[in-house]
């Protein structure tokens, strides 16, 4: 969805009320403020590239707070980068202060108070995406805000040149191509962030160990009938996109590893003699199958036979010669 806005629409005496409320419409709920009211202009455009909100910004000089207040009275979960064009601006959140000149930018999280304080003349570019997105890439993002990345050099570099052309490109873009740049941009962000505190180490190996954070989370759940996909990359805190990215290296998805974790429950439940008091369909409905026939279908299409012939094949005792 693309739109834009300028305080040139509105009376001078009213752009600054107008600029507040359409910031806070755009973005999250913010107390906003400015020294230089009476003059106030500004401009923005935004467009979403799939599940990741792009805004370019041009604007006086500005002051926006994310109070507890504002935070409580929304349930905005997502992360924004502020990427600098043009002018200055000071982000403050979590005890950290990162100041942002043109080339710079910084990451910051909307669950939890900050600053934003812009000079007059600032052009800026905001990327608003999912939590669980940066979360699937480099965990816990606490290490990360409020922290001034220098764009203009490194693998930085890249997602500053790819961020810029976003504003005027993502309306070229259909659906399936706009969510592809979307996962490049934020993987491009992860390595710059993680480039900046030396975790080189951690981002190599950062799908190895999400994909085991994910499994363990499934395997926690699998016995809940009412668990699918959805939970179980919520689970794990990450997106179901993200987690079919990631099951997608071992060449299986996420509704497949579920099933295939289930059935493998139930082949264990089968190979075992202390279970053999109960029946193929409690087995089955003990690890979430809630259609018998299916399940059959299943474990015949895994294991080659049906639950009853692998069970039948354990217990059927060799016939001796006399």
């Amino acid at each position: 969805m693309r739109g834009s806005f300028s305080t040139d629409r509105v009376a001078a005496k009213d752009a600054f009320a107008y600029w507040s409320d359409l910031v806070c419409d755009v973005f999250v709920k913010l107390d906003c403020n400015s020294t230089v009211r009476d003059r106030f202009k500004a401009t923005m455009l935004y467009d979403t590239l799939g599940w990741l909100r792009v805004v370019e910004a041009e604007s006086d000089a500005i002051e926006a707070q994310r109070s507890r207040r504002q935070i409580a009275k929304g349930c905005e979960d997502d992360l924004l980068v502020s990427i600098q064009i043009k002018g200055k601006t000071q982000l403050i959140q979590d005890g950290h202060e990162a100041v942002l000149n043109a080339g710079d930018f910084a990451l910051y999280d909307s669950s939890r108070p900050y600053v934003l304080r812009m000079s007059d003349d600032t052009r800026l570019i905001c990327l608003q995406f999912p939590r669980s997105e940066i979360v699937g890439r480099l965990g816990p993002v606490s290490p990360f805000v409020a922290r001034a990345v220098d764009g203009e050099h490194g693998v930085a570099s890249l997602f500053l040149e790819l961020a810029r052309m976003l504003p005027k490109r993502v309306s070229e873009l259909d659906k399936a191509a706009a969510e592809g740049v979307a996962e490049h941009v934020v993987d491009l962000l992860a390595l710059s962030l993680g480039s900046k505190r030396g975790d080189a180490f951690q981002l190599a190996n950062g799908h190895a160990a999400m994909r085991s954070r994910l499994k363990q989370a499934i395997r926690r759940h699998i016995r809940d009938p009412d668990f699918c996909p959805t939970l179980a990359a919520r689970s794990a805190g990450i997106s179901v996109r993200h987690a079919n990215r990631l099951l997608a290296e071992e060449n299986t998805s996420l509704g497949r590893f579920i099933i295939g974790e289930r059935l493998a429950g139930c082949r264990e439940m089968l190979s075992d003699a202390y279970y053999d008091n109960l029946s193929i369909g409690e087995i089955a409905y003990s690890y979430g199958f809630n259609d018998l026939s299916h399940f059959s279908r299943a474990f015949r299409a895994r294991y080659g036979r049906s639950p009853k012939e692998y069970r039948s094949r354990r217990t059927r005792q060799p016939f001796v010669a006399t």
